[in-house]
């Protein structure tokens, strides 16, 4: 049989009490951490689908803050429309309004413009039905009609020569 027998002097037991208060203060303080990065992704994701909703768009938005790093980066999917068209700008504005609001920086904003087939528009041989409010689909048939028809004409030298001049 083994016995063990261990006395704990008061300075001992202070040593232990520190221990575990300062193990404890490091459980919260990661609490903390957490909570508050789950309050900051939530106020970007908020603040950005309202922005958009006022604009009438509706987005769907994915924020996340990589490991390692202080700044977010976000995650919009939206319907393909010819508004967004030129998002980097808006990005700009949008990255400069978050930082104002909620204090936090976006590194990063990246879209996704998944394009579904409607059951409603049907596709024909000579081009497609749109029954979409948004014009941005229907540019494209009308420049593809273009760009696949060439034009052949004679014409005389002194005309290709001119032409050329231009190009140069």
């Amino acid at each position: 049989m083994f016995t063990l027998t261990v006395s704990l002097d008061s300075l001992s037991i202070y040593i232990v009490a520190a221990d575990v208060l300062i193990l404890l203060t490091y459980v919260l303080y990661l609490f903390q951490k957490k909570r508050s990065l789950d309050n900051s992704i939530k106020k970007i994701t908020e603040f950005i689908t309202e922005y958009f909703m006022n604009t009438g768009a509706e987005v769907h938005v994915t924020c996340f803050k990589l490991e390692g790093r202080k700044h977010f980066v976000t995650l919009i999917e939206s319907e393909p429309l010819k508004r967004f068209r030129y998002s980097n700008v808006l990005e700009t504005n949008l990255i400069s309004h978050i930082f104002k609001i909620t204090g936090n920086v976006i590194e990063k904003i990246y879209w996704r413009f998944p394009v579904q087939i409607q059951k409603d528009s049907v596709v024909v041989e000579g081009g497609i039905s749109q029954e979409s409010d948004d014009l941005y689909f229907s540019d494209v048939p009308a420049l593809a009609k273009e760009q696949t028809e060439y034009k052949v004409s004679e014409v005389s030298w002194d005309e290709y020569e001119n032409s050329k001049k231009k190009i140069e």
